[in-house]
């Protein structure tokens, strides 16, 4: 009798620490207090036709505006639980969706641009084209989650990679790069690879939403060149001879590869650029809802910290080079007309 009791009370005290374990795993979050200091304050409101403005929403959702047009990356703003990503389905909310496009004043957004087709980047992008009259610009995978949610085929644009869009004084160049690598139960999930052939139906799992080939976002303006590289993947050459002194640069990843993998990612979209301004997007955890603040990726997923490591190692070893932070709804003035 006492063994059997010894047994079970081994059996719950290992069951103890295990739920203990997990319970610290799921809310170890880095925190943001190391990094204070490179945190932007939001722009000036003077004039905003003599600058060009970029507004961060989370994830790589990037708004980038001259005071006369607006073009966003993802528009992702849902962003469905755990629960719902991996025992539910999942679809846009439109209310949601409506709240914060108009807290963001995008009242002249042009295009919507999905850097691949992952829910946490093109999911609400049809949604967002619908509230605003904007195009939705991306893959065929992109175009058909678009299709299953009813958007018409004439706010649909599937690109050519390096080939010029123009919106307002935008041009946009999608260049096809690849997506950062993962587990190979994580790329299964996701159809990493993979693309959606039909039109996607609503709701929808999260395995429905397949890469559908990954973008770099070129966009030159007048003021001055932006390229917005949402997921630390690498394919080697194809930034080569486009320039831009701001990268919105993906790190979702990068601290857990290692030091081999981050110097060729850097040099491939950084360097090969020549930016000397770097702003870190998809570092976020993008399971958390829309209206609390934005928080790092837990620990046991992501390792937000050697990814900040890694790039503050690089600007300090370059005196031209700076690196900034943005809040959710964050602003920063990126040029200024002369």
């Amino acid at each position: 009798m006492r063994v059997i009791k010894w047994i079970l009370l081994s059996c719950f005290t290992i069951l103890g620490v295990v739920i203990a374990t997990l319970i610290y795993q799921v809310n170890n979050y880095p925190s943001l207090a190391p990094y204070e200091s490179y945190f932007e304050a939001s722009a000036s409101t003077d004039d905003p036709k003599n600058k060009l403005v970029a507004t961060y929403l989370g994830t790589s959702t990037v708004a980038l505006s001259d005071g006369e047009t607006t073009i966003m990356t993802d528009g992702f703003f849902t962003r469905p639980s755990v629960m719902d990503l991996f025992f539910g389905k999942i679809m846009p909310n439109r209310n949601l969706i409506q709240e914060v496009l108009q807290q963001a004043n995008m009242t002249n957004l042009a295009a919507v641009i999905p850097v691949h087709s992952h829910h946490d980047h093109a999911m609400d992008a049809p949604e967002v084209a619908m509230q605003t009259g904007a195009m939705l610009v991306g893959s065929e995978s992109t175009a058909n989650i678009g299709r299953g949610w009813g958007l018409n085929e004439n706010q649909i644009e599937v690109v050519t990679s390096q080939a010029p869009l123009l919106f307002g004084q935008f041009k946009v160049r999608l260049i096809a790069t690849q997506h950062a690598p993962a587990p190979a139960r994580i790329e299964a999930l996701t159809g990493a690879g993979q693309s959606i052939s039909q039109p996607l139906v609503f709701p929808a799992e999260l395995s429905d939403f397949k890469e559908g080939g990954s973008y770099s976002v070129l966009i030159e303006h007048p003021l001055g060149n932006v390229l917005i590289h949402g997921s630390a993947g690498i394919k080697a050459g194809v930034l080569a001879g486009f320039k831009a002194d701001v990268v919105f640069l993906g790190i979702a990843g990068l601290g857990k590869k290692d030091s081999k993998y981050q110097q060729q990612y850097f040099n491939e979209v950084v360097t090969t650029v020549g930016a000397t301004r770097i702003i870190p997007v998809h570092w976020d955890d993008f399971t958390h809802p829309f209206n609390e603040p934005l928080q790092p990726m837990i620990k046991a997923i992501d390792d937000f910290d050697g990814s900040m490591n890694f790039i503050m190692q690089k600007a300090q070893a370059d005196n031209a080079m700076s690196i900034h932070m943005l809040n959710k709804m964050g602003t920063m003035d990126l040029y200024r007309a002369q």
